[in-house]
């Protein structure tokens, strides 16, 4: 069966909820406490997790967390869609992002609700990536491809426009791999 592949590069941004169960929140808490820092300053560093010993969180990419990642609008911003082994379509990001067309060239689905109005109690951690953010695969039973079977999904984070999501005739594609470089981190907490 033909395969869709789908490489997004450019620049990517992430939250990450931190899914911590009420002891290990309270022991890491205790560990701020003594240090006299915040949490929220510590689970960035990587010293951290080499303190606490435990093989289950070697670092924050170890954290079992709810991840809400995305494609920001940059010129370095692009989209490779493959079908079939060759590469059939090059999207800039300023193609998908423009609102200003009379007709437009996507399929585009853009999320009501901003991200900032959706996040509930907890620790998140910001980061902006530079690198290849995701490359997704999918089989499928056709032998071509229409372009108005994809649908991009956009969302908002405070200022910032995001590609979440790209589906082909309501189907997600799965992530294979990425490779990132993250070139700015914060933490913070709601409480």
């Amino acid at each position: 069966m033909p395969k869709i592949k789908i490489n997004t590069f450019g620049e990517g941004f992430e939250i990450r909820k931190l899914c911590l169960d009420p002891e290990t929140h309270e022991h890491w808490m205790a560990i701020a406490t003594k240090k006299d820092r915040p949490l929220t300053n510590l689970v960035l560093v990587p010293f951290f997790y080499y303190g606490l010993k435990d093989k289950k969180s070697k670092g924050l990419a170890d954290i079992e967390g709810c991840l809400f990642s995305g494609m920001l609008n940059t010129s370095k911003s692009r989209i490779e869609i493959w079908f079939k082994r060759r590469k059939v379509l090059k999207i800039q990001s300023k193609e998908l992002f423009n609102d200003m067309v009379f007709f437009p060239l996507y399929q585009i689905n853009k999320n009501l609700i901003p991200l900032s109005h959706k996040l509930e109690n907890g620790i998140y951690v910001i980061q902006k990536t530079i690198g290849l953010l995701r490359s997704e695969q999918l089989e499928v039973d056709c032998q071509q491809l229409d372009i108005d079977d994809f649908v991009f999904t956009f969302d908002k984070y405070q200022q910032e426009h995001l590609l979440t999501e790209i589906t082909y005739q309501d189907r997600k594609l799965y992530c294979k791999k990425w490779d990132i470089i993250i070139t700015y981190q914060t933490a913070f907490e709601i409480k």
